[in-house]
């Protein structure tokens, strides 16, 4: 897809973190399909030492901002290039 058209859908503020606002990044992709999280380090549960309750805090941050996002061959093929 189109990076121009991938930036200017990730600014809308309905792709911003529901948990603390902050802009959603892709994590993930593949055929008509993103999946977004959240990018403010406090949502970076793999930067935590294992069974904290810092790395369990991080990890609902992560899990809660989660979006995924489809598309419609159409909507894929108006935006490549």
């Amino acid at each position: 897809m189109n990076s121009e058209y991938m930036e200017a859908l990730l600014e809308k503020q309905e792709f911003h973190c529901p948990v603390c606002g902050k802009k959603r990044y892709i994590t993930d992709h593949g055929n008509h399909e993103w999946t977004l999280h959240c990018s403010s380090p406090e949502a970076h549960f793999w930067e935590f030492e294992r069974g904290t309750l810092q790395l369990t805090l991080s990890k609902q941050h992560w899990d809660q901002s989660r979006l995924d996002l489809f598309f419609s061959p159409d909507d894929v093929l108006k935006n490549v290039g």
